[in-house]
């Protein structure tokens, strides 16, 4: 009996920082007849907290003694979806008292004591006296981390309980002291506070209370008071094992490390597959984009990829002994979807300023056409803000079209092009090839030369994309790609009126857009997304003003200088959003472009000599964002 009594020893950890205050979370742990030492890792009645603002996860670890079940308690042991048994007795402590198999439970023996010189040494220890018993318990506490063949075993222990995905149960013969001890190096992995651990540590007294007294009360009074002792726990047990990891390693993370050889990882699956944590760093703070990010990143801790050998669990364990989440949370959304689905909602813009040089007709003669060809680039930025990180896109593109003078009030025009464009934000990049169509018509209805007109178009467009983001944090680059369909049209009604020398072209109008961009999966990362289909229509109203001057002589050719400014307003919800999944959960995200009023302006100039005509322009945009477009145009009359 004795050896059975003495092989069950354990060590309190080191001290860790008081754990936040955290929302009680009841446990409602079996009490079983047959081992009465039975529990949760996770606490007594609630579950514990831990440092920064974590709460233990039931169901994960139970400890006990050995495995004696009444036919009630495997019932409900069966129950409980343990999958792996791991018991630290000797060989011969097995022998004398074998476990009960549990349903679909692999049991494992890692005998922690029983090969070790510490371990034989203690077996044979004769003692007199309760203060002899207390002084042996203390020692084979500081053997537990100063004994290499110890050492070894527990290290196997923790590798194995990492490696596991499902519940655990460890035990020993009473389940007080290697198993406890394997309970409080656990916890400190958790990060619960010190006098917490001791509590739970001395519990096994009130859990083992019955069963120690009839112990006692079987034996003559003067050897129950040499054995107590042993039969209990004590704070000073813990105590010396705690003191003993002071001196040879000088922190609880050294003795994991150093002493049992865990790696940071293995480390991190333990705290992972131990800790929920309520909050994530920095998060209580974040809005929007950055908020549903963090908020994903948090959801994740209770899926497939939390508490085992992942990129995720790794990186978020760090990201909270770092407190930073390192700005993954603005990345891992995909915000780059929507910057790219609002950039190519206003591209049908810039279809029409390809083609405005060439939409009146009011150049050409009753049955003349002129072919025509432009090629635009340009830049547009939008700085980050509480709801969004910063984007910034880049176009350019090349139209080739021909414009046709019906009549003297009728004029049609028709192109096709190629836009290319590139969409950056929040760590990821998009690239957006758009071929496209493009028809028109100018009626005014005394002349397309002075009075009333009304301009309509209409374009259509396939879709390539692609596109790729880099989350960070070790978490790898995610890509994919997709196609879709842009269509789009306007309808403006203008004034064209000449005045002092020169030409005003005040219009106002309404422009519809439509992106149909079908859904796909990301690859590449653990975090990688499945993209929802992203069907956006936008409308606006425009206002145009272009102004022609009179032809200045140059040689042979004849100059006009020009400017054009214009106002756009988005009608109803300006901004665009996409959404995305993972592992069952939703994660939207808002572009960072949603400017309801765009303002645009720019100077240009066309050179003709006969038929030919060449030009160039230059603009700006403004309101929220801001930036440039450039473009050169090139014509032949026929």
């Amino acid at each position: 009996m004795f050896q059975r009594l003495v092989c069950s020893l354990s060590v309190l950890s080191l001290s860790i920082a008081a754990a936040h205050a955290a929302e009680s979370v009841p446990l409602d742990t079996p009490r079983l007849q047959g081992i009465d030492n039975f529990r949760d890792v996770a606490g007594i009645t609630t579950a514990y907290s831990t440092t920064h603002d974590g709460t233990l996860r039931s169901g994960v670890f139970y400890r006990s003694n050995a495995l004696t079940p009444s036919a009630s308690d495997l019932a409900t042991l069966n129950n409980l979806g343990i999958t792996a048994i791991y018991d630290l007795r000797t060989p011969s402590e097995i022998a004398a008292t074998p476990d009960t198999p549990l349903a679909g439970a692999n049991w494992q023996n890692i005998d922690i004591i029983g090969s070790t010189t510490s371990g034989a040494d203690i077996t044979s220890i004769s003692f007199t006296s309760a203060a002899d018993a207390v002084a042996i318990m203390e020692q084979t506490n500081r053997a537990f981390v100063s004994d290499a063949g110890m050492r070894s075993q527990f290290g196997k222990l923790f590798n194995e309980l990492a490696s596991v995905d499902a519940a655990q149960l460890f035990h020993c013969t009473a389940g007080k002291d290697r198993t406890g001890w394997t309970a409080a190096v656990l916890q400190s992995i958790a990060g619960v506070d010190d006098a917490t651990i001791m509590a739970n540590y001395l519990a096994s007294n009130d859990y083992t209370a019955a069963r120690i007294a009839a112990t006692l009360k079987a034996m003559p009074a003067s050897m129950a008071s040499v054995y107590a002792p042993l039969l209990g726990v004590q704070a000073s047990y813990l105590q010396a094992g705690l003191d003993e990891v002071t001196a040879e390693y000088g922190s609880m993370d050294n003795y994991l490390k150093q002493g049992l050889g865990l790696s940071q990882e293995t480390i991190y699956v333990l705290r992972g597959k131990l800790v929920e944590y309520n909050s994530l760093p920095g998060q209580a703070v974040l809005m929007d984009n950055a908020a549903a990010g963090a908020r994903l990143l948090q959801q994740l801790q209770n899926s497939d990829l939390s508490g085992t050998y992942s990129a995720y669990n790794y990186y978020l364990q760090s990201a909270i002994d770092a407190g930073t989440l390192g700005g993954v949370e603005s990345e891992v959304g995909g915000q780059v979807h929507a910057d790219a689905a609002s950039y190519l909602l206003r591209q049908n813009a810039m279809i029409e300023q390809a083609a405005a040089p060439f939409a009146s007709g009011t150049d050409l003669k009753v049955g003349q056409y002129r072919l025509w060809s432009t090629a635009l680039a340009g830049y547009l930025g939008t700085d980050g803000s509480s709801h969004a990180q910063s984007s910034n896109e880049h176009s350019q593109g090349l139209m080739v079209g021909v414009t046709w003078r019906y009549s003297e009030q009728l004029s049609t025009r028709g192109g096709f092009g190629y836009s290319k464009g590139s969409v950056g934000g929040a760590g990821g990049e998009a690239d957006t090839d758009l071929t496209f169509f493009n028809v028109g018509a100018r009626y005014g209805f005394t002349s397309l030369e002075r009075g009333l007109f009304v301009d309509a178009n209409a374009s259509a467009g396939y879709v390539d994309y692609d596109s790729k983001r880099d989350l960070g944090g070790g978490l790898g680059t995610a890509k994919g790609d997709t196609h879709g369909n842009l269509t789009g049209g306007t309808l403006a009604l203008g004034y064209r009126v000449p005045v002092n020398g020169m030409t005003l072209e005040p219009s106002l109008g309404l422009r519809v857009s439509h992106l149909d961009l079908k859904g796909y999966n990301e690859k590449g990362s653990e975090l990688a997304l499945d993209i929802d289909d992203n069907n956006e229509t936008r409308r606006s109203a425009v206002a145009n003003l272009n102004v022609a001057f009179a032809p200045v002589p140059m040689g042979n050719w004849q100059l006009v200088p020009g400017l054009q400014v214009g106002y756009e307003r988005t009608l109803g919800n300006s901004e665009v959003d996409s959404q995305g999944h993972l592992l069952g959960l939703d994660i939207e995200q808002r572009a960072a472009f949603d400017n309801r009023d765009q303002f645009t302006g720019g100077v240009n100039v066309m050179a003709s000599l006969g038929a030919l005509s060449l030009g160039a322009e230059l603009g700006a945009n403004g309101g929220d964002s801001h930036g440039f477009n450039g473009g050169l145009k090139a014509s032949y009359a026929f």
